[in-house]
């Protein structure tokens, strides 16, 4: 019988605390049971000076069944508590997606027959839930994500007990991130800086130029919206390894939101930023300026949609937004109602974007 990992332990116990004062609500104090927890969204997302990111505020919630609206949401959270715990009880790790099939059931009779959960974002708010309410997050207690995130360069990682130098073969494959922090170990970086972009199809162009060996790079990708795993790395290469990081995404509204997500958190995870937050990150482009100053032909513009304007606006709105620049470029955007993604840079020649747009904007903003 292995020995119980300590922070395992530390979660059932906190699980099993949360049901027994549950229980006592409904026995001994005959009072109608609930939970409590962090409000997760904009009117709960507060800006910090001090951290420079955005952090949860002190609003809470209280979920009980003290209404046919809230009966379920209390009960899908309770279900997923038990779930976590046999999880764990197990020794076993599962991603959000096999947590969801593990709790997956029907409820009411024959006539009145649903899912127990309407769609995994259900379930995944569940596990949200657990994090919020035992104050670990679930990577922690062994629920992880799918890997997306990628990386290659001059860096070694410890995963799962072995070595993996993610150098080996950096011009023609890179490493998945693994999504489980607990099997990772940075053990050696030996680069210059970290340049983080928002597609794996644009890292695969710019390995594949000797970027890496020219300018002594490492080079990450969340593959679009990054997981946490992702942001965790770039952060400790950041804080813990002195690295500069240079981030790059696609010129329109939801490509400069996937660039903040690292440099300044999100709303939905903003109870999270400690850990997954780089302040000192510099986005240094897909700026909607560079569409003209870079000469991108009109054929290989996008039109914005009605949607992409809707969210710029959004954005100017939000109080963390409120920089000269991101406005400047925002009001450039819905002035000429274009956007543009990095690879356009390739009807200047496949070797434009590496060979002269990014060391441009690296020169500029001193990294090289």
């Amino acid at each position: 019988m292995p020995t119980r990992d300590k922070r395992h332990q530390e979660v059932i116990t906190r699980i099993k605390a949360i049901m027994k004062n549950i229980s006592d609500d409904v026995l001994l104090r005959q009072t109608m049971p609930a939970v409590e927890l962090p409000k997760i969204g904009y009117d709960n997302t507060i800006w910090s000076d001090q951290k420079r990111m955005l952090t949860i505020g002190n609003k809470t919630v209280q979920v009980g069944p003290h209404s046919a609206k809230k009966i379920p949401t209390f009960s899908q959270y309770l279900v997923m508590a038990n779930a976590v715990r046999r999880l764990l009880d197990e020794e076993m790790e599962s991603t959000i997606r096999g947590m969801y099939y593990a709790t997956l059931s029907t409820v009411g009779d024959e006539k009145n027959k649903q899912k127990f959960w309407n769609s995994q974002e259900d379930s995944d708010d569940a596990i949200k839930a657990i994090e919020l309410m035992t104050n670990v997050p679930r990577e922690e207690f062994s629920v992880t994500s799918k890997p997306k995130g990628m990386i290659s360069g001059p860096i070694n990682l410890l995963v799962g007990g072995d070595l993996i130098d993610c150098n080996l073969g950096s011009r023609a494959t890179s490493q998945l991130i693994p999504t489980n922090i607990r099997d990772l170990e940075i053990v050696d970086v030996k680069a210059d800086f970290v340049m983080v972009v928002e597609k794996d199809t644009v890292l695969n162009n710019i390995r594949k130029s000797g970027f890496i060996k020219k300018y002594n790079a490492i080079l990450m990708t969340g593959s679009g919206e990054p997981d946490r795993a992702t942001r965790m790395m770039v952060k400790a290469l950041n804080e813990r390894w002195k690295m500069p990081v240079v981030i790059f995404a696609d010129a329109d509204p939801w490509g400069l939101g996937i660039a903040l997500r690292y440099k300044i958190g999100s709303e939905s995870l903003s109870y999270d930023s400690d850990r997954l937050v780089t302040p000192d990150a510099k986005v240094l482009g897909m700026m909607f300026s560079d569409i003209y100053e870079y000469n991108i032909p009109e054929v290989a513009r996008l039109a914005a949609t009605d949607e992409d304007i809707n969210r710029a606006n959004d954005m100017k709105k939000k109080p963390w937004l409120q920089d000269r620049q991101w406005k400047k470029e925002l009001n450039l955007f819905l002035e000429h109602k274009e956007k543009c993604e990095l690879d356009a840079f390739f009807k200047h020649g496949f070797k434009y974007l590496a060979d002269t747009y990014l060391p441009d904007k690296l020169r500029e903003a001193g990294i090289i």
